[in-house]
Parts: C-alpha cells; structure tokens; sequence
C-alpha cells in the first residue's frame, strides 16, 4: 500500500508533469532546435532523478531494491544539461562542441559502473559486501555531483549575466532578447543546489542525522514545472521573432526622413533609420553619441534643434511605426503581442504597452483588433 502525503503528491504530480512535457518536446516537430530538445532531456532528467527516490518514499520498494534496480546516476548528468541548455538558447545557431561532450564522461563513467554493479548483483543475489562497496560509490557520486553542479551553474550564471549586449545597430542574425527570467531562474536553481549540499553533507558526514530530502525533492518538483512552461514560452516567442525579421529584412523600405541640414543629424538618422538601430532595444542616446563620437549632450541638442523632438520620442515614434505595420500584418495575426513589440524595438510587453498606449491611446490588442486583425484567443492575453 502506497504512503502517500501532500509532499509527496505534489513531487509525483511535478514528475508526470516532466514526463508528459518531454513525450511532447521529442514527439513535435516545430521544437527541433537543440536548445528544446536539451531542455526535454534536461526536464526528463530532473523528473526520473525525483521519481527513484520517492519510489522508496512511498513504500513502493525498498531504499535497497531502488539502488539495486532503479538508481540512475542522473545528479551527475543534470548540470551539464543545465549548462548545455542555457549556452545553446543564447546562441542557437551553436553546435554541440567536444568540450560539451566531454562534460558528460563523468555521468558516463557513472553509469557504466551502475550497470555492471546492477549485472553483478542480478547474476550472484543479494551480496551484503559487494552493496556496501557500492554504497560508497553512491555516496561519492552524489558528492561528485554536488560540487560539479555548483561548479557547472556558476560558468552558466556567469555567461548569462556576461551575455553580449554591447552593441549598436541592427543584427538580422541575432535575435536579443531580455534574459532576466534565464538569470532568475538559475538562481534558484543555484540557491536549490546548495541545500541539496546541505543535506548531502548532512547525511553523509554527520552520523545519526534525520535528513528529510522533502523541500529539495519540491524545489526539484517546481523548477520542471517552471522550466517546461517557460522554456517553450520562450521558445514560441523566439520563433516568432524569426518570422517577424525574416519579413523586415526582406521589406527593409527607408521611410523619408527629410533633408537634414546638420551633418550630425545625418549621420544619427544613418544609423538609428537606414541601418535600422532603433530596433535594437538597448540603443541608448550614450551609445548613439559614442559611435557617433559625439558627446550625449551635444547630440541631444542637435536632434532637438533639426528635428524638432528629442531622443527618445523620436525613436519610440520609429518603434510604434514598425509595430503598426507588424500589427496589420495577416501573417502575424495570431503572434503575440510580446513577439511583436520585441521585434518593433521595445525591451518587454509593458514597455511596448505603456508607450503604444501613451502615442495612440490604445493598447495594441485593442489596435489590432480595431483594424480587424484580430489574433486567436490563446494569444489574445499573451
């Protein structure tokens, strides 16, 4: 009979929530990019981690049988898919490298030595001796793992907050999106890293120890499910951010801006119109004026003076301009709102929202669907 409690039921519903998302990543063909696909293993791999654990939990087998026949060494293959996952979403058109490759030897050799301890025992019963040794094999795996994690999440947090957006202009090749939610994410995974430390460190060194793995095991529960939702959320806008600049590249039309006078207003309307930088949400009037190697204040007052506005209005107002026309689109009828006012220059949905809203009075749902473009009703709140 099963011994079942809140915990452990919200652990078992995080498990088959894993396991359902990751049937659909590796049974669908729009997530081929191997960002997903890692993301599916990376998500199955924290659900089966959980699962042989709470199998003994909930008096299924005992701790004995679940390392004999069920035990993975999963803890030493999840930070490196962790790592792999967060180093191919901010370069997507990355192949996996032979340093990734070698990065899974240890989970490797981990397994191996699992398998043939589990042969070993199958062919010869329950020796007490040869489970001992393997016990100890366990315990330094698990010690292993720990410290490969802390080291693997912290290259990964690193590259994320190092992540390149010292830029000017507009990359038809890159797709920048904002990565806080990445940043968030990873650390409390880290935070959730060192408790499992804790605890490894109390069941293994400090002899008579109570640990209960509970608040690891839901921790482990939440994260699967906040990284399937969010992931391919992520994921979906990404793709239609493709889409969107596949149709800006090829309809690149140069609206006409008038003759300026001023030759630093020429050169400032060069880069921000023709070269369209003003799509590029982190162009700030500092880096303008620094790749124009003026000083910010004096082209502030140059732009104000030719064109009669200032900095930020002037390219707000080239933004709403490109989102209206994405708006209009038929083709990009049921993308997000997120998609679109990311690709039209802004650096999130509220930023887009407060700004269309502030220059039209509308929102651009309300926008859309005043121009009779209305977008499927799973993306209207999007």
């Amino acid at each position: 009979m099963m011994d079942l409690n809140i915990y452990n039921c919200l652990i078992i519903a995080g498990i088959i929530q894993g396991f359902i998302f990751s049937f659909l990543v590796f049974n669908t063909k729009k997530f081929r990019s191997i960002s997903t696909r890692l993301l599916g293993f990376l998500v199955l791999a924290y659900s089966l981690g959980n699962l042989q654990y709470i199998l003994p939990d909930v008096g299924l087998m005992t701790l004995k049988s679940m390392y004999c026949y069920v035990y993975l060494p999963s803890a030493a293959l999840i930070p490196v898919l962790l790592y792999m996952y967060v180093h191919h979403f901010l370069t997507p058109m990355s192949k996996i490298t032979a340093v990734e490759k070698r990065l899974l030897a240890p989970f490797s050799l981990f397994l191996l030595l699992t398998l043939l301890f589990r042969i070993y025992f199958v062919l010869n019963g329950s020796e007490n001796a040869v489970f001992d040794v393997f016990s100890r094999l366990v315990m330094g795996i698990e010690i292993f793992s720990v410290l490969f994690a802390i080291v693997l999440l912290s290259a990964a947090i690193i590259k994320v907050f190092s992540f390149g957006n010292h830029h000017v202009g507009f990359n038809p090749k890159v797709i920048r999106t904002s990565l806080n939610w990445l940043k968030y994410t990873l650390i409390v995974i880290f935070l959730g890293t060192l408790l499992w430390a804790y605890l490894t460190y109390r069941n293994i060194f400090v002899p008579g120890s109570n640990v209960s793995y509970y608040s690891l095991w839901i921790v482990i529960a939440a994260t699967i499910y906040w990284l399937g939702h969010v992931g391919i959320y992520k994921f979906g806008i990404i793709e239609q951010r493709k889409r969107i600049r596949a149709y800006t590249v090829k309809n690149n039309k140069i609206a006409n801006q008038g003759e300026a006078k001023n030759e630093h207003v020429q050169a400032f309307q060069k880069l921000v119109v023709e070269e369209k930088a003003f799509l590029d949400p982190n162009l700030t009037l500092e880096t303008v004026a620094h790749h124009l190697d003026l000083s910010s204040s004096h082209l502030s007052k140059v732009i104000k003076n030719e064109l009669h506005t200032n900095y930020t209005d002037y390219v707000n107002d080239l933004r709403i301009t490109e989102a209206k026309n994405y708006l209009k689109n038929p083709d990009f009828s049921e993308y997000t709102i997120t998609a679109i006012g990311l690709e039209a220059g802004f650096n999130s949905k509220s930023a887009f929202y407060h700004v269309f809203k502030k220059a039209t009075g509308k929102t651009p749902l309300r926008y859309k669907k005043e121009i009779g473009v209305t977008p499927d009703e799973a993306y209207s709140h999007s």
